[in-house]
């Protein structure tokens, strides 16, 4: 399901490229990609913390999984037999194509 996240993201690049002139497609495509790629470090450094961890208030969270510490070698908040790092993935996908 990630990986087909991920081809939305170069799929929503080109939805916008054509809405722009043709001189303008290509950097819309980079733009995309830009973008994921700061959500991306954003969600992996505080936001997966502040989203999902377990010792916060009921509105945010704290920065105990700051920079994923701690994350890899525990199961997931969902089901035991998911690992905690492939639900960080799973999550990521979705704050990066909302953007």
């Amino acid at each position: 399901m990630t990986a087909l996240v991920w081809l939305m993201v170069p799929g929503v690049g080109l939805f916008y490229s054509g809405l722009l002139r043709r001189k303008n497609a290509l950097s819309m495509l980079f733009l995309s990609l830009a973008g994921v790629s700061v959500g991306s470090f954003q969600w992996f450094f505080w936001g997966y913390s502040l989203a999902f961890s377990e010792t916060g208030s009921a509105f945010i969270g704290n920065l105990k999984y700051f920079c994923l510490k701690g994350v890899l070698g525990a199961p997931s908040i969902g089901s035991t037999r998911i690992p905690e790092l492939l639900f960080c993935v799973y999550q990521c996908m979705f704050a990066v194509s909302d953007a």
